[in-house]
């Protein structure tokens, strides 16, 4: 009896959690987006770093959570084509690490910009973070 129901817990919980989950991660990502894309805020390395995190974070987000819902009441892709599922993972593994390394280089701008030296102080630019 409980076995039975333990798909349908798991399918409600995919459901309605996964949604709120998707549903606030997009509309901070798309608050992200819009504040630092601003006059203000791209006159500096962090803006460009944080913009790009909000973009690779919203398309991680879409690029994992739609399959799911597409899942709950179609047959699942993943187990049908070995090709869409090397190309879903591989993707997926990609943004996150995209993620991961933007993270880490506005860390490492951050901390470029309260050396002593001005030629180390200097590496931290727009025209670097863009690059």
């Amino acid at each position: 009896m409980v076995i039975t129901s333990l798909p349908f817990i798991q399918q409600g919980m995919i459901r309605y959690g996964i949604t709120v989950y998707f549903a606030l991660g997009i509309i901070g990502n798309i608050f992200n987006c819009i504040i630092f894309t601003q006059i203000t805020y791209r006159r500096t390395p962090s803006s460009i770093y944080f913009l790009s995190l909000s973009i690779f974070s919203a398309t991680y987000l879409i690029w994992l959570v739609f399959p799911i819902f597409y899942s709950l009441n179609h047959p699942d892709l993943q187990s049908q084509s070995l090709f869409y599922c090397k190309v879903r993972t591989y993707v997926g593994h990609c943004l996150g690490q995209c993620i991961r390394y933007t993270i880490v280089f506005a860390c490492i701008d951050r901390y470029i910009i309260t050396q002593r030296s001005f030629h180390i102080r200097s590496l931290s630019s727009i025209q670097m973070a863009v690059k």
